[in-house]
């Protein structure tokens, strides 16, 4: 009834030219006139009573759009499995404007995965990382807690000082015209900090609670809001009152302060939630090397649509990100080489990623199985108060996007310690505070 022809465009790209028979157009054909003679409504014949060369005359176009549909719909999977071909992405179907008087054609491109023989594991060579927390990592803690705990204590007749927290009122103007964000209502504001335009946070300096001030200052030049950019403005600021920072003297102080019976289990916390942060930054560190040496012993090559359509769907998702976290997404960021290829980068390394971990699958036969889900949503379910974990492990369930997205991270973690034990890893050591500082870099 069909007829297919393979052709290979590119790696892993083809173009299938499917040949309908004649007889079966002219049916699907008979079909759809059949179905609009018995619909159509024209003025001077009854309801189904039209004749055909009238029908044909006047929707001729139509019946043959919509019996290229049926056919396309009847024969596309038909087609696709007399190729031999499994498509990695939606085919991209053309339609020949001047059809042959062998039937109707049509034709696809195709685009594969491509089949890959995975290299020999035991063959691959990267770092086996682990990473250790170290007294000086723990005191790191402490005292970034020791500078950004701070409480502030009202003083009624206090003159204030840098490092300082006022509470004011503001009004701001230009021109003495009020406008649009310049006022504010019991606004916290800590000397020093630099959160106000510059000038502004000087000219409080040595107030006092109940003292009113007008404030001069000049917007900056390069200010987000371009209708205040480089003018002057006034602020009739209101002090309402004057706290001095109260900072912790010692470590059972501080522990006080956030929430801890003294210094000891502040530390023993400590410990516990840099040791986790290690265990994590030790796996996540084998596992990228791993894998870079598993893509570099698997020359592939991704056929172009596959990439395009990752490309597209990654930059959607960031896009998303960007949203949620208030940040502007301008257009001419997607237009932006630098962002295309950082896009493309990810794309090609997800997807090669993506079929070498499904061969390691199969030749390791990894799997998991519900014991395991079940203890993982176990482990997570502990981030929550102990009446709330069974209520979070019913929602889990009831996700089923989050539980495959469990079962992938349990498959990938099987997978790196198959590489790990067959592989020839070299022991590296570092401590946390090193392995942060080269992840900020």
């Amino acid at each position: 009834m069909i007829k297919t022809d393979v052709k290979e465009l590119a790696t892993h790209e083809y173009e299938v030219h499917v040949t309908v028979a004649q007889g079966e157009y002219d049916r699907v054909y008979a079909d759809q006139m059949k179905k609009l003679t018995s619909q159509a409504k024209l003025p001077g014949f009854r309801p189904g009573k039209t004749p055909a060369h009238v029908i044909k005359k006047q929707f001729g176009p139509k019946i043959h759009e919509e019996t290229v549909s049926a056919l396309i719909q009847s024969h596309y999977v038909t087609a696709i499995e007399s190729s031999g071909l499994k498509p990695a992405v939606q085919p991209m179907i053309d339609i020949p404007s001047v059809q042959s008087a062998e039937g109707f054609e049509f034709t696809m491109k195709v685009a594969t995965w491509p089949e890959v023989e995975l290299a020999d594991v035991s063959k691959l060579a990267f770092n086996e990382t682990t990473v250790t927390v170290e007294n000086a990592d723990i005191e790191q803690v402490i005292e970034r807690l020791m500078k950004s705990q701070v409480k502030f204590e009202i003083e009624a007749e206090r003159a204030s000082e840098n490092g300082d927290q006022l509470h004011i009122d503001f009004v701001g103007s230009i021109d003495g015209e009020a406008f649009d964000g310049g006022k504010g209502e019991d606004v916290p504001l800590v000397l020093g900090e630099a959160r106000f335009i510059p000038g502004f946070e000087e000219q409080l300096i040595g107030k006092k609670a109940g003292d009113d001030v007008v404030v001069t200052v000049s917007f900056p030049e390069d200010y987000q809001a371009a209708h205040l950019a480089g003018k002057a403005a006034e602020f009739a600021t209101h002090i309402k009152t004057v706290g001095k920072p109260i900072t912790a003297k010692n470590e059972d102080e501080l522990a006080v302060l956030v929430g801890f019976e003294d210094g000891a289990a502040l530390n023993a916390d400590a410990q516990k939630r840099l040791a986790e942060e290690a265990e994590q930054a030790s796996y996540s560190t084998t596992r990228d090397a791993a894998l870079d040496a598993l893509i570099a012993a698997n020359a592939m090559e991704l056929p172009e649509p596959l990439i395009a359509q990752d490309m597209q769907e990654s930059a959607k998702r960031v896009l998303a990100n960007m949203k949620e976290q208030g940040m502007e997404t301008p257009e001419e960021m997607l237009k932006d080489e630098a962002f295309i290829q950082e896009i493309r980068t990810r794309s090609e390394r997800g997807l090669k990623l993506s079929i070498l971990l499904q061969q390691v699958r199969e030749k390791a036969d990894l799997n998991v199985d519900d014991a395991e889900l079940e203890a993982e949503m176990d482990r997570q379910s502990q981030q929550y108060p102990e009446e709330q974990r069974d209520q979070f492990k019913a929602w889990i369930k009831s996700q089923k996007e989050q539980v495959a997205s469990m079962q992938d991270a349990l498959l990938e973690r099987k997978c790196i310690a198959y590489l790990v034990e067959k592989a020839t890893t070299t022991a590296a050591n570092t401590s946390l505070s090193d392995w942060q500082a080269e992840q900020a870099q």
